[in-house]
């Protein structure tokens, strides 16, 4: 048996934690104001924290995007480019419940009404 006397359990919860989002790759629009430093936001540590890859800029890489606005150029790509589009309680519904969350239940407002012309 492991010996777990000398293991930090703050230590065990923030590698448990680092594998909720472990994967994923986000990029956030219009989440936070533009003249502030995204590295800095809540949201975006929280996401690191979880283990996702945050970036400022879309790549072919980007799995999520997390928006509070469908009509962004960002929010429009995801659905271009059949990724995940999803409202910022994705990230806090799964830090919360220390579990990755289906992104098809954080949906952005209007998004669906906008996907389902294109059906």
């Amino acid at each position: 048996m492991e010996n777990l006397e000398h293991r930090d359990v703050r230590q065990v919860l923030i590698s448990v934690r680092k594998e909720i989002l472990k994967g994923c790759k986000v990029v956030f629009s219009r989440v936070f104001p533009t003249s502030s430093i995204a590295e800095n936001q809540q949201i975006w540590k929280m996401a690191e924290r979880l283990g996702a890859t945050c970036l400022t800029e879309l790549d072919p890489h980007v799995t999520h995007v997390v928006s509070l606005d469908a009509g962004t150029d960002k929010s429009r790509w995801a659905v271009q480019e059949n990724k995940f589009l999803v409202h910022p309680r994705w990230v806090e519904a799964s830090n919360y419940l220390w579990n990755k969350q289906p992104a098809e239940n954080f949906p952005i407002g209007q998004a669906k009404s906008k996907l389902s012309i294109h059906d």
